[in-house]
């Protein structure tokens, strides 16, 4: 039985089959063909005589002691074709003496002697057609002593004859049957080697892949603690691949990060996720630290279902984690930058209201005496160029709080077409002077009174009627509002108001960029029409905010149309509202007292300019006007005497006007005094400054630079505890602060 020669493998050449290899092989195997001959032998005891049985054993033991030297001698000497001519004769006498047990065996006639040669025989063919079925002379080499055993041993048990015949016919279909088998057998091998050839292929691919990317693998044996690195791995962390030997790569994560890892790890043994995914500081050989993005997944566990096997990748993100480090700081420094640009603004524009304040309320006090034609023209510049101003200034205010995100909306119950006329007012001034028509529309549901901020609103209306006022030559601006009816029962609605006008209009590429912040039709507009750019992209900013759009159609020349759309709520049905229109149509929920004279007013302001602005608008009313120039003095003053209203500048010397509110507050309630209304006269207009100046203790808030009207609207709104103040004051009052 010579089953040593395995590497006649698919597709072999005999004109090179290596004999060498053949025959170290078939030494290898030496001590399993003695095994197998003894146990036979023993069998064969059962029916044959013990001396046969011996002499065989004896045979195959010196043939296998002279065959080696012999083999050896001839593969050495010989031709690779004449050794491999001596081969093929030493397997056929070697066969012989191996196949003589199942000829004597069979030659018994005994069943049992049958079955042992049968058996011998099959495992012989199977044998030969494994290792040598590509290769003929081989191949015939080792069947033809087993093929003769299988006649003769019959034919000597039975002589010629049917059972003979028979018994042959059986044991050589053994040999066909092991034909079918050695082919199977090649196939499937054939199918094997080319499955490991292309596996080897992908993994010599994923390998290049894998070193092309510059990441690291690494395997681990949680239950033995051992471990295995690629060399990219060791490579990323300053290391020669020899020297992580088992590490324990866990030892590489920076202390700070242990905690995060293993809760990572802990979570993905549990099932809670795929696989780990980890940004993680690992150690290096220079003792610095690197950024990688470490994932892993466990691919096996052990039989009571504890993590066994972990297969990951790691993967250098040093720089890009400098970039976000960097970015990071970029944006902390505009943040600050943003803060200190907000700050600056605030600051500024207390400082810029406070000089303001005097002019704006200086000329709309100057403008009520008596004054030539000349001096008249020269107050209403002054005053107009103010207003330009405070505007400008308001603008910026609103810019930045809206970039800032601080900006908030004050929501409350208004009547819309109130606060439309409101708006459009103060225009319809500035559209007579050009010659222009204005006029304001109302469709058949623009009425009611709806939920939302009103001071915007009229903000937004005013802004696009300016404009409209400003590139409009000739021709009319017209208002047109009208509301559509949600149908829902909470009193859905949508407000919409288009502003029309006939003037320079403009393309749609401008459309698109005109609600920019700074942005014009184009740099002659800036010229030509004055302006920052900003009315509109506040304006654009205030309707979304409020949920809302704010659109723009135009041509050239052929005028535009700006048209806003809010979702608003109705606060009462529209039949309410004029049922109650009619109820109280002479009644002016804003009016205030015939006079103010005998008021008892403390004003609290360390500006001589304000001072003397509150006291010019004040004093022909018959005030009696207390003055003080800090907030302590405040304090001190409104202990010792009584007084009908408080008003309050935020930002004095010594102590400020919150602290000061607060301490008159405490020292009310200490006393037992009845409540003062106080109200914050201020250039701190932000939402913010309200909130503080609320929390202190104040009533109102009445916003710098003030004119006669918003002074004495504040004063009568805050003397009334309204929380707005009244849009205008009393003409009455006005009069008589003329």
């Amino acid at each position: 039985m010579n089953a040593s020669i395995a590497s006649s493998s698919p597709g072999y050449d005999p004109g090179v089959f290596n004999v060498r290899a053949a025959w170290d092989l078939d030494r290898s195997s030496q001590a399993a063909r003695i095994t197998f001959a003894g146990i036979y032998a023993g069998i064969s005891l059962m029916v044959l005589p013990w001396p046969v049985a011996l002499a065989w054993i004896a045979a195959v033991l010196v043939w296998e002691g002279v065959s080696t030297p012999f083999a050896n001698w001839a593969i050495s000497t010989l031709s690779n074709q004449t050794a491999i001519n001596v081969y093929a004769a030493c397997n056929a006498f070697g066969s012989g003496i191996f196949h003589t047990i199942a000829l004597l065996t069979l030659a018994t006639a005994t069943p049992l002697g049958i079955a042992i040669g049968a058996t011998w025989l099959g495992g012989s063919f199977m044998n030969n057609f494994v290792y040598f079925g590509e290769h003929r002379k081989l191949l015939w080499s080792c069947l033809t002593p087993g093929i003769l055993a299988a006649i003769l041993g019959p034919q000597l048990a039975h002589g010629p004859s049917i059972q003979a015949t028979v018994i042959s016919a059986l044991v050589l279909i053994g040999l066909v049957a092991a034909r079918g088998f050695s082919i199977d057998h090649q196939v499937l091998l054939r199918r094997l080697g080319e499955r490991q050839s292309a596996l080897a292929e992908i993994e010599g691919k994923l390998s290049v892949a894998v070193d092309a990317s510059g990441d690291g693998l690494f395997e681990v044996d949680l239950a033995a603690r051992h471990s295995v690195v690629s060399a990219n791995w060791a490579a990323m962390l300053g290391y020669a691949a020899e020297e992580m030997v088992n590490p324990d790569i866990f030892s590489f994560v920076h202390p700070d990060d242990h905690t995060f890892v293993r809760e990572e790890y802990a979570a993905h043994f549990r099932g809670e996720t795929s696989h780990t995914s980890s940004e993680q500081r690992m150690l290096c050989k220079d003792g610095s630290y690197k950024w990688v993005l470490a994932r892993a997944k466990l691919v096996s566990r052990t039989p009571d279902g504890a993590p066994w096997r972990l297969v990951g990748t790691t993967i250098d993100i040093s720089a890009r984690k400098a970039l976000e480090h960097q970015l990071e700081a970029a944006r902390d420094a505009a943040e600050q930058a943003n803060e200190a640009k907000s700050a600056f603004v605030a600051n500024m524009s207390h400082e810029i209201r406070t000089p303001l304040n005097g002019v704006i309320g200086i000329t709309g006090t100057l403008a009520r005496t008596s004054l030539t034609p000349s001096q008249r023209d020269m107050v209403g510049l002054v005053q107009s160029s103010a207003q330009v101003l405070e505007r400008l200034l308001s603008d910026i205010l609103d810019q930045s709080k809206l970039e800032s995100g601080a900006f908030e909306l004050q929501s409350g119950a208004f009547d819309l077409r109130q606060s439309v006329e409101a708006a459009s007012e103060l225009l319809r001034s500035r559209a007579d002077e050009k010659g222009l028509g204005f006029r304001i529309t109302y469709a058949e549901a623009a009425d009611g009174v709806f939920e939302g901020d009103a001071v915007r609103l009229r903000q937004i209306v005013a802004n696009l009627a300016s404009n409209a006022i400003k590139f409009t030559e000739t021709g009319e601006v017209r208002i047109a509002v009208d509301v559509g009816e949600a149908g829902a029962d909470d009193g859905g609605a949508t407000v919409t108001i288009a502003v029309i006008d006939s003037g320079i209009g403009f393309d749609g590429e401008t459309s698109e960029r005109l609600f920019g912040r700074f942005v014009q039709a184009d740099g002659s507009i800036s010229r030509r029409f004055g302006g920052t750019g900003l009315g509109l992209a506040i304006s654009r900013a205030l309707a979304e905010l409020m949920q809302g759009t704010l659109t723009a159609q135009s041509l050239p020349g052929a005028g535009s149309v700006f048209t806003l759309n809010l979702p608003m709520r109705r606060t009462m049905s529209l039949a309410q509202y004029r049922a109650r229109i009619q109820d109280v149509a002479d009644d002016d929920a804003l009016s205030a007292p015939s006079g103010l004279e005998g008021l008892r007013v403390l004003l609290a302001e360390d500006h001589p300019t304000n001072q003397r602005v509150v006291q010019l608008i004040l004093e022909p009313l018959g005030v009696n006007l207390t003055i003080v120039g800090d907030g302590h003095e405040a304090i001190e003053a409104f202990r010792q005497d009584r007084f009908d209203i408080v008003l309050m500048d935020m930002q004095m010397p010594v102590v400020d006007g919150l602290a000061a509110t607060r301490e008159i507050r405490q020292w009310e309630a200490e006393a037992g005094r009845a409540r003062t209304p106080i109200a914050m006269l201020t250039a701190n207009a932000l939402d913010a400054h309200r909130v503080m100046a609320a929390e202190a203790g104040a009533d109102h808030h009445i916003a710098k630079p003030i004119t006669p009207q918003s002074l004495l609207s504040g004063i009568v709104a805050t003397l009334a505890g309204d929380e707005e103040p009244a849009a205008d004051a009393p003409d009455d009052l006005l009069a008589a602060a003329g």
